[in-house]
């Protein structure tokens, strides 16, 4: 059995039965599942503020769960909060949906776009693709004018601003590959993918996939030199 702790790193519980219901679907029959969000720490993340803000209770929440014997976390948040801190501190697998899906994407094309909620999403997800160093095959990166609060009010007009946005990349600036940039957006992929013709990334479901094979095979992080702890 892998046991897999997903957060969502927000103080609202907004997004944990959305998140464990389309988990569950995809999930293998020998994998258990628990969704939890913070309870301290922002509403939102929405600015570098807020990821720092977040990143102690995540940091803490990640320990719990290795104490609890869980065999992987996902911080369910596509600016990966509090990653690298809580990969120092423990030793179970720790991916964030930003991270993960990025790399994904360069597997499934040369360049991809980043789909996200806000304007500041473009210089945000410029810096996120540079110090992962794919800066040359983000092709595009753009959020729609809608809040993260807002995203599920009405999925059909969330999914035609989503639209839209993917058209861009892919008809203007060569996209072949979109990664949707907030774990928010979960489900929406599959709907986009068969409208573009083109890839869409689902950040949650792919990370957590993406954790679970991960887990199944028993690797993790190293700690030989960067989460070295001593």
């Amino acid at each position: 059995m892998v046991r897999i702790f997903v957060l969502n790193p927000v103080s609202t519980d907004l997004w944990n039965k959305i998140t464990e219901e389309s988990l569950k679907k995809i999930a293998c029959i020998n994998t258990e599942l628990h969704v939890e969000n913070l309870e301290e720490g922002p509403r939102y993340i929405e600015s570098e503020l807020d990821v720092v803000s977040a990143a102690p209770h995540v940091v803490k929440k990640v320990v719990e769960a290795e104490e609890k014997g869980f065999d992987a976390v996902v911080i369910n948040c596509f600016d990966d909060p509090g990653l690298d801190a809580a990969r120092e501190k423990v030793s179970i697998l720790t991916l964030g949906i930003g991270e993960t899906s990025i790399i994904t994407a360069l597997q499934l094309g040369y360049k991809f776009a980043i789909i996200s909620t806000g304007e500041k999403s473009k210089a945000s997800y410029d810096l996120k693709a540079h110090k992962l160093g794919v800066k040359s095959r983000l092709a595009y990166a753009s959020g729609i004018n809608m809040r993260v609060l807002e995203l599920r009010r009405d999925d059909e007009q969330t999914k035609k601003m989503l639209l839209h946005e993917a058209m861009i990349a892919v008809e203007k600036f060569n996209a072949e590959v979109i990664v949707l940039g907030c774990g928010g957006m979960i489900g929406f992929g599959e709907w986009l993918s068969e409208r573009l013709m083109v890839p869409v990334i689902d950040p949650t479901i792919t990370t957590f996939k993406i954790a679970e094979a991960l887990s199944s095979i028993n690797l993790k992080h190293s700690k030989r030199y960067l989460y070295r702890l001593d």
